[in-house]
């Protein structure tokens, strides 16, 4: 069956199944279990050996080729060798070890290794799947490693229905790094309850890179190493993780032990990150309370299938809202850092009530939507329990203050948050999670101990941000009327506010230290510019629906890994759109 009538065929049950949603006829099959050697007591979570350190592969399990009747498995690279890996990482902070799940692709001959025994390393973190280990890329690699984007990190592929652009595995992302003998190393973070915790995830990002390497040397001993160069990329909550773990780096990978420049970060990719939660007008021109990321996406729907029609549309911000609510009170009341621990991984508040922040009604549904899956099954249940809050007066999901109801509203009417002026006020019952939202921030912009931009050795790394001018989830939009070669300002987009933050780190008056890009994507005839459009976009050499296009090579995103690994990316600042 060629790609084209599978997307076809996929699309169609797709349509089908959200429309029964609306009658409540559909019963659809759980997701996936956590698999092997992630599951279990012994698995994700479970006791860490003795004597285990941050990045040992605790074990690993070579994923097959081939399917059970010995057919290939669509997408699995050629040429490459695909593990399922249970590795130490750590949580509340250096000392706090755990158990973590990921994979690791290595290429069959071994990977390519320089002059001096360097090897290179891809880490990819991905975006918001769930939170429970089944709903993560190494419970489901045939979507979450070596299917389509955004999910996978193989196939190039962007938007929906009769806008659908797919190309083959063959010219994928993941394929491309097998070929150039790169180890690939992706994290599942720690679950159930870590969503965008930075510390978290980018303990997770770069543990996994070391058992990448600690894997790599297993299968391929070659003597002495002298460690790999790394570029770290990510979408969405991975665009958050990337950049977290790139921040982290230098402080917890020196808390933590290994030899000096086992690990290089050369290069960081962030598609549409998480980040600038909240303004700070005093610090940030040209943006205003509301501007920020929480307010911009608490009543915020989405079309799912690019269509703009209610029954087909996702409450997103009540779901992320639920992970995010509902994984902080779970984790600051069970996890503490030691006394002087060097990475904690949140501020001093204590517990923080969920009850401080949700109606009865929110945190019925923070319950409910917390174990579930944002993809695949699950997610009509997601959009059936976040649906009643399209009529924001009827089913309030937050406190008044941050609900923040318009005196005039009607229903279905989109308006914003109140997050930023009441962290701006710090009332005194919210004081701890605002405290908490702006320790979680990547960048200048963020209220923790770490490094403000992403440092390897304590160097700036070349950083490039890219989104899509029409995302109304990690909030970036083009006003209407607005130039084709406009980049939209600090107020309209999340990632112009992180780059204007960080580009005064980066290129200060006395020259640039290193390199600083932002890329976006104008909607157009071909050019969605929406949030799941991006990683696609990016990875592909031409934006046309020609299959011999949608290749990795010739990419921006592969321009900017390559050269990113070769030293020759040219230091300064930039702000662009792709397609104007």
């Amino acid at each position: 069956m060629n790609t084209q009538l599978r997307t076809s065929i996929r699309v169609a049950l797709l349509v089908a199944l959200l429309a029964a949603t609306t009658v409540a006829c559909s019963k659809p099959s759980p997701p996936a279990a956590a698999q092997p050697p992630c599951a279990g007591d012994a698995g994700v979570g479970g006791p860490v050996p003795t004597g285990a350190t941050p990045g040992d592969v605790v074990e690993s399990l070579e994923l097959s080729a081939t399917d059970g009747d010995g057919a290939p498995v669509e997408g699995y690279p050629a040429g490459a060798e695909v593990h399922r890996i249970l590795y130490v990482s750590t949580s509340a902070d250096e000392t706090d070890l755990t158990l973590v799940c990921g994979t690791v692709t290595l290429p069959t001959a071994g990977p390519t290794r320089d002059e001096l025994g360097r090897t290179r390393v891809f880490a990819w973190a991905h975006g918001t799947q769930g939170l429970e280990q089944q709903c993560l890329p190494s419970s489901n690699p045939d979507s979450g490693i070596w299917g389509p984007m955004p999910g996978g990190i193989q196939t190039v592929a962007w938007g929906s229905l009769f806008g659908r652009h797919e190309g083959e595995p063959s010219n994928g992302q993941l394929q491309y790094a097998v070929d150039q003998g790169w180890i690939v190393a992706t994290a599942d973070y720690q679950p159930p309850d870590t969503y965008v915790i930075g510390r978290v995830a980018g303990a997770n990002v770069l543990d996994s890179i070391r058992a990448a390497q600690q894997l790599a040397e297993r299968e391929f001993p070659a003597g002495s190493t002298t460690g790999s160069d790394v570029v770290i990329a990510g979408h969405s909550q991975g665009g958050h993780a990337a950049l977290w773990a790139a921040q982290l780096a230098d402080p917890y990978l020196g808390a933590t032990g290994g030899p000096p420049d086992q690990i290089r970060i050369v290069g960081v990719e962030a598609l549409a990150p998480a980040a600038n939660f909240v303004v700070q007008p005093d610090r940030q021109p040209g943006t205003a309370f509301g501007d920020g990321l929480a307010d911009r996406e608490m009543h915020q729907s989405i079309p799912l299938l690019g269509i703009p029609v209610p029954a087909l549309e996702l409450q997103i911000g009540p779901a992320l809202f639920s992970y995010i609510f509902g994984s902080w009170s779970q984790y600051s009341a069970t996890n503490t850092p030691a006394p002087g621990a060097a990475t904690p991984a949140g501020p001093a508040t204590g517990p923080l009530p969920l009850d401080a922040v949700a109606t009865p009604e929110g945190q019925g549904t923070v319950a409910a939507i917390m174990p579930l899956c944002l993809l695949d099954s699950d997610a009509t249940k997601v959009k059936r329990l976040t649906a009643p809050y399209r009529d924001a007066a009827t089913n309030q999901m937050l406190v008044p203050e941050l609900w923040n109801l318009p005196p005039d509203y009607s229903p279905g009417q989109y308006f914003r948050g109140g997050v930023d002026r009441t962290c701006a006020t710090s009332a005194a019952s919210l004081r701890g999670w605002c405290e908490w939202i702006l320790w979680n921030m990547p960048g200048p912009m963020g209220d923790n101990p770490f490094p403000k931009l992403p440092t390897s050795g304590g160097r700036a790394v070349p950083l490039l941000i890219a989104q899509g001018t029409n995302d109304t989830v990690i909030h970036c939009v083009a006003p209407d009327g607005s130039p084709a070669d406009q980049v939209p300002s600090v107020a309209d987009c999340t990632t112009r506010a992180l780059y204007e933050s960080l580009s005064a780190e980066y290129c200060p008056p006395g020259g640039a230290q290193s390199t600083l890009q932002l890329r976006l994507f104008r909607k157009g005839p071909n050019s969605p510019a929406d949030h799941l459009s991006i990683p696609g976009q990016m990875a592909a050499r031409k934006l046309d629906r020609s299959s011999s296009d949608l290749s990795y090579e010739g990419s921006p995103s592969q321009q900017f890994v390559e050269s990113a690994f070769a030293g020759t990316l040219e230091a300064g600042c930039s702000a662009s759109i792709l397609n104007p």
